[in-house]
């Protein structure tokens, strides 16, 4: 049972995390209608991730160095695809960003049959194709072709890229420990987010009924302790324990939190529709898991 547990541990961590994933959008919309500068105070709140974390770490200092590029590249592209997303989310609307996001299942398989040569089975092609089914019936009604048409949805777009080279160095960082990686994306996260909110476009506050109520300070808390640090914990263990494409396709479930927290606060929709497309993103995540690639079809 403890070997089973241990196997399945990486993948319930990836599941969890889209939990936290997919309602980030909402302490980083309350920073925005705090009453003070949203782009400042949630690079704060960011900044305090790696203050909670920089006594734990100062020790092993020579450790975290003696990681070089491979764990600088996995902490900045990490770092990069947090503060996209988390910038997308603010300024765009909840689902087109998510969408262009969740191409990302795209780029992390390409990616990591480029950068580590791991193949393109067909098993993969299923779910892929799946969850972009998924995402095409949700977000196809009445919509245009999800091509990017602001700051916010390229956001959305260059997120996922980012998503999937750090998905790649995350993998040639095999050896590094868990609080490295975490630390090393910690360290990039504040100043490239700070970065990441001069991009010119709309940064207009947005109104979340019902979201969290409290002071500003009490919400850089909230974010950074209960979302920040969690997810990039999770995502970090389960991650570097996983190939890139199947992180990518257990990441998909982040759709149906997100649409479904963005349906209850912000009365975005989801009905018949959303419900079949969410379909389609489980049967995705049940084909990677349930269903194994003969000897023939994963060669490289």
């Amino acid at each position: 049972m403890d070997g089973g547990f241990k196997k399945m541990a990486p993948q319930a961590a990836i599941l969890i995390s889209t939990l936290l994933w997919g309602t980030l959008w909402i302490p980083l919309r309350e920073i925005n209608e705090s009453g003070v500068s949203g782009a400042t105070a949630t690079a704060l709140s960011f900044l305090l991730g790696l203050v909670v974390l920089l006594p734990f770490a100062l020790p092993h200092a020579r450790r975290i160095l003696a990681g070089g590029w491979p764990l600088a590249a996995s902490g900045f592209f990490l770092a990069l695809c947090i503060a996209l997303y988390s910038e997308g989310m603010v300024r765009g609307e909840v689902a087109r960003v998510l969408l262009l996001f969740y191409l990302t299942p795209v780029w992390s398989t390409l990616l990591a049959r480029l950068m580590l040569g791991q193949p393109i089975t067909r098993r993969r092609v299923a779910t892929i194709a799946l969850g972009l089914v998924g995402l095409v019936v949700i977000f196809g009604d009445g919509m245009s072709l999800p091509v990017p048409r602001g700051a916010a949805d390229w956001m959305g777009l260059a997120s996922g890229v980012a998503w999937g080279l750090a998905m790649v160095y995350l993998q040639r960082t095999a050896a590094r420990r868990d609080f490295d990686r975490i630390f090393a994306a910690l360290v990039f996260l504040a100043p490239i987010y700070f970065l990441v909110t001069l991009v010119p476009g709309s940064r207009d506050s947005i109104g979340v009924e019902g979201a969290i109520m409290a002071d500003w300070v009490m919400i850089l808390v909230t974010l950074a302790l209960i979302w920040l640090m969690p997810v990039i914990g999770l995502t970090v263990y389960g991650a570097s324990r996983m190939d890139p494409g199947m992180v990518a396709i257990f990441l998909m479930f982040e759709v149906i939190v997100g649409l479904a927290s963005a349906a209850w606060l912000l009365d975005e929709r989801f009905g018949p529709r959303e419900i079949i497309g969410a379909g389609f993103i489980i049967a995705a995540m049940l084909t990677e898991v349930v269903i194994q690639d003969s000897p023939a079809s994963s060669r490289k």
